[in-house]
């Protein structure tokens, strides 16, 4: 993905960065942006609540969150519960959530894996 963004030549910078391990989070991308976006990550066998730590080290004070993922995953992976938790201990503020349907259409129902799936979208402002 990165070699076909930089053939369009329209990105100021491109970084491939591995993400599940606050610990390692570069310095120079703390508190750097005003808005950050996953989509895909949340999932099985994919990223685990440390996701969420690297999202607040990114964002700027004010900064947006904004996140998908399977309604089940909330809590098969404390996902849910983490968000909360982040809540509580003030580190963001819940903005809004919007459900929807992933492989809701005709061409996709009932083809293998691809059954009709609950989704969430959640937007949280780090405080």
């Amino acid at each position: 993905m990165i070699q076909e963004a930089e053939q369009k030549r329209v990105y100021k910078e491109l970084i491939e960065l591995f993400l599940g391990a606050p610990s390692t989070f570069p310095e120079r991308f703390h508190s750097k942006y005003d808005f950050t976006t996953a989509s895909g990550i949340l999932a099985d066998n994919h990223l685990d609540c440390s996701v969420f730590e690297e999202m607040l080290l990114a964002l700027k004070v004010g900064g947006i969150a904004v996140f998908t993922t399977r309604t089940q995953y909330l809590t098969e992976y404390g996902y849910g519960q983490y968000m909360e938790k982040l809540e509580q201990e003030g580190k963001w503020k819940f903005i809004r959530k919007d459900t929807f349907f992933k492989y809701d259409n005709e061409e996709t129902q009932g083809i293998g894996r691809y059954q009709k799936t609950e989704q969430q979208v959640f937007a949280y402002q780090k405080l």
